[in-house]
């Protein structure tokens, strides 16, 4: 006999209502079994002193209220929180379910911010352009440079040798003004 079955039967064994095959080995658990022996000793003490109790008196509701109250906790469903940990909503557990929620809030206060936007902010034209006319130099020259072609240029791409047209409008071109 293991020492759960030695448990199961001492309510049994006090009364006397055990099988002689169980009693048999009830009894040789309990040479064997310290524990079990110790456990069955303080039942057997407990059952002689309650007689020896002092009896209590209690309320004529007293057995009214017990009910009650009995009643009240068989009747309360599961707590909050146990219904907290067993709500899925969508199928999803609860803390995905409450990220995707979040995320959708995010998205959607984000898009009425954009959607009711009245116009572009005001900005002070001639205030900027005051600073950037302090941060940038006032004179400003640039540097051309034109270079000097002394061979054929990109442009003449075929290879052939072209007339020299240097000198095709000199006699047609007069220079009016000036001292000459």
């Amino acid at each position: 006999m293991k020492c759960y079955d030695f448990e199961l039967n001492i309510s049994a064994y006090i009364e006397g209502e055990l099988k002689q095959v169980v009693r048999q080995s009830f009894n040789d658990h309990k040479e064997n079994c310290t524990l079990c022996k110790e456990k069955l000793a303080n039942i057997a003490e407990l059952i002689d002193k309650m007689p020896k109790l002092t009896q209590h008196v209690t309320s004529s509701q007293f057995i009214q209220n017990l009910d009650a109250m009995i009643q009240k906790i068989d009747n309360r469903g599961p707590s909050i929180w146990e219904r907290l940990i067993q709500f899925k909503p969508l199928g999803f557990e609860p803390a995905p379910a409450l990220g995707f929620a979040l995320a959708m809030i995010m998205v959607i206060g984000a898009s009425y911010l954009l959607i009711n936007r009245d116009g572009l902010p005001d900005i002070n034209m001639e205030q900027l352009s005051t600073r950037y006319q302090k941060q940038t130099p006032k004179s400003f020259t640039p540097s051309v440079v034109i270079p000097t072609q002394t061979g054929p240029s990109i442009a003449d791409s075929d290879s052939s040798v072209k007339p020299d047209i240097s000198k095709r409008y000199d006699k047609k071109i007069k220079l009016t003004g000036g001292g000459n």
